[in-house]
């Protein structure tokens, strides 16, 4: 929007100082004139009266016709420095939205006066309202950021269904205003979303798109039977969903192209996000979306980037191409490119927001991490003839060598030197080189110091680490999973270790946008827990293998889940241990997550433990943390029932005041915590 005010004022500001020096022109004629006889004094006062009298008339004429050619502001403008600036960022200009709550975002800016002390004002124009427009700017949220040269400003409020055209005013110190209109339409008619009564035999359900007899039998069976508990599972089909997110060099977006399935995106340099480790640091993200219809223009896609514990990250998003696949869904390719390069040995954690939505619902919130590379390396000289390029930014498959210190030992000798010392080694191992040969020698470097930030030392957190319980089994060590003398690989970033001495397949840990729910697939965690101890003498490991082998266990499971085809993963099994554990320890006891349902939390909604006694409280909390009838993992959205569904009978343990642990009733034989957690029945009273 140019900078504009009426030319109608400038002409009348112009005829006011014309005027004005006419005036004291005639006073200096007339003092002249007076030196002459009266009879040419008179002839030279009637003339000057002629000319001063057509002179009047031009401008009041000119004034006149002025006011009438130029009666529309908004057909005629001319620039002008100091009238304030005001331009919208987002929605596009006739947008649509399925949602009520529509949040626009702009910047404003001026030549005389500092953003911080410009304003803005809020207006809409109803339809069939002939009179002024209704002020808009209370009814709504208006948020404004001051920034060096300019301001950015967001205006948030619930809309009616219907069209919508806002005017946006700016005004400065001075009272100069500018204005700026926006339109676009609400419509929020949203398609009944299908609830599926989840039967005795959860893992057996069903994709609601495709409704089975079997589905709707067991259902009936199970509410005829008294004393049943049923759980509601809220389904759909047509969600918008995650199906991909890549690390990728930037500009190379084009390349990826959602309709081929067969390409190795890897070889064009992208990059899977989940848990990948030596990421370049100039990489940026690459999102596929997947939907039916458009999706929320007034949400930003990712709700945080950065560091754990940190202030998120700034970064740009763009919706870089759109790509129809297959039964009316389409891609959305978005990327978000972060302000400030990536920092080296950092991993950052990405969050997608979870009110990203459609017609048919929100999207199923995913939460994903990766690590970028060292900047450490040894002997990079002679190996590049280009100046300019960095060993750090070339991508693991792109390099001849992996130059960090666990890459290829054998031809980087100088590197054992760190954790060895071939004279003066303390055990066996020859341990005791540069960084010594404490019981944490991994954290000597993966505190942050050199290597990227794994954990604080053990020897100097010990007290806030006892909740840590990897810590307190004396065969627990970091190369219990991982080798330090395995190079990192796209198949293998993390070093794990192979299965064991007779099976070479390295062990594995899936997360949701892999897992399907098979035994193998978490041999990472079941390698140890398997209900054997690790070395003679020591305390065994908790039998959880059993849960995800033993097909009595696994047919009884309600974590036996099918997960939706808009949840955007292929889970037909077991919960992934990820979901609720972090693998290098937590804050809270058993090593698990503050923040549950894969979204950021406020401090006040994370899941907290104290101390170092598992109790009932904590189990409820734990719990009902996911059971809470709002948090959806998988496409499904777990319920706490305070009644029957067949008799209508209060049940016990479900209410409020309740405080009796979970594993009470949902223990199996057992009883216990463990098995209600990784396996919970389905209980008869």
């Amino acid at each position: 929007m140019s900078k504009r005010f009426n030319l109608t004022t400038i002409i009348n500001v112009n005829s006011v100082d014309i005027i004005k020096k006419s005036e004291s022109t005639r006073l200096a004629n007339k003092k002249a004139i007076c030196f002459l006889g009266k009879e040419k004094r008179m002839n030279i006062m009637k003339r000057m009266n002629v000319k001063r009298k057509l002179f009047t008339y031009i401008v009041i004429w000119s004034v006149f016709l002025s006011s009438l050619l130029l009666y529309s502001p908004e057909a005629n403008v001319l620039s002008a420095s100091g009238v304030p600036e005001i331009t919208m960022n987002s929605p596009d200009e006739g947008a649509v939205f399925n949602v009520s709550t529509v949040e626009l975002t702009g910047k404003i800016s001026s030549e005389s006066t500092t953003p911080d002390l410009l304003t803005i004002k809020v207006f809409e124009q109803l339809p069939g309202d002939s009179e002024q427009p209704k002020e808009m700017t209370l009814d709504g949220k208006l948020s404004i950021t001051p920034k060096e040269k300019d301001a950015d400003f967001s205006y948030s409020g619930k809309f009616s269904e219907g069209a919508h055209t806002l005017t946006f005013f700016v005004t400065d110190k001075d009272g100069v205003s500018n204005s700026v209109d926006q339109s676009f339409t609400v419509r929020t008619t949203v398609t009944e979303r299908n609830k599926v009564t989840q039967s005795a035999a959860p893992y057996e359900t069903v994709d609601p798109s495709k409704p089975s007899t079997k589905e709707e039998d067991t259902s009936q069976s199970a509410a005829s039977t008294p004393g049943t508990i049923q759980t509601s599972i809220e389904e759909n089909g047509n969600r918008p969903y995650m199906a991909k997110m890549y690390l990728i060099p930037k500009g190379s977006e084009k390349l990826y192209d959602p309709r081929d399935k067969k390409s190795d995106w890897t070889k064009e340099h992208l990059l899977p996000a989940e848990d990948m480790t030596r990421i370049p640091v100039g990489y940026q993200i690459l999102i596929d979306i997947r939907s039916d219809e458009s999706l929320s223009k007034t949400q930003p896609l990712i709700t945080f980037f950065g560091e754990q514990g940190k202030d998120g990250e700034k970064g740009k998003e763009q919706l870089v191409n759109t790509l129809d696949i297959s039964n009316g869904i389409k891609s959305f390719v978005y990327t978000f490119t972060p302000e400030k390069k990536l920092s080296h040995r950092t991993t950052y954690y990405v969050y997608l927001n979870p009110n990203i939505a459609n017609d048919s619902g929100k999207i199923i919130p995913r939460f994903l991490k990766f690590t970028t590379v060292s900047p450490n390396h040894q002997d990079e000289e002679d190996l590049s003839t280009d100046p300019e390029m960095k060993i750090a930014d070339i991508p693991d498959h792109k390099r001849s060598l992996d130059f960090n210190i666990h890459g290829n030992y054998s031809n980087v000798t100088n590197a054992c030197q760190y954790c060895h010392s071939t004279h003066n080694g303390k055990n066996e191992s020859l341990e005791g080189g540069t960084f010594g040969n404490e019981e944490n020698l991994c954290m000597s470097c993966h505190d942050g110091t050199t290597g990227t930030k794994i954990g604080p030392k053990v020897v100097e957190n010990s007290e806030t680490l006892k909740t840590n319980q990897h810590n307190q089994n004396s065969s627990s060590s970091c190369t219990s999973c991982h080798n330090p003398h395995t190079q990192g690989t796209l198949e293998n970033p993390n070093s794990f270790k192979p299965v064991s001495t007779t099976d070479s397949h390295i062990r594995t840990y899936k997360k949701a946008s892999t897992a399907e729910g098979k035994v193998g697939e978490f041999s990472l965690c079941l390698s140890c827990h398997r209900g054997n101890a690790v070395e003679k003498g020591d305390k065994p490991a908790s039998d959880i293998n059993q849960y995800y082998s033993d097909p009595v266990h696994i047919k009884d499971s309600l974590h036996n889940i099918k997960a939706t085809e808009d949840s955007g993963s292929v889970l037909k099994g077991q919960l992934p241990c990820a979901e609720c554990h972090e693998t290098h320890g937590s804050n809270n006891i058993k090593m698990l997550r503050e923040e549950l349902g894969n979204v950021q939390l406020k401090a006040e909604d994370k899941f907290k433990t104290t101390g170092s006694t598992w109790t009932d409280s904590d189990e409820r909390k734990f719990c009902i943390s996911c059971h809470n009838g709002s948090t959806n993992i998988y496409g499904k959205t777990g319920k706490l029932s305070e009644k029957d569904a067949a008799t209508g009978d209060t049940i016990s343990g479900h209410q409020k005041e309740d405080k009796q642990g979970c594993s009470f009733c949902h223990g199996g034989t057992s009883k216990s915590a463990r098995e209600a957690a990784h396996a919970p029945k389905r209980t008869t009273p």
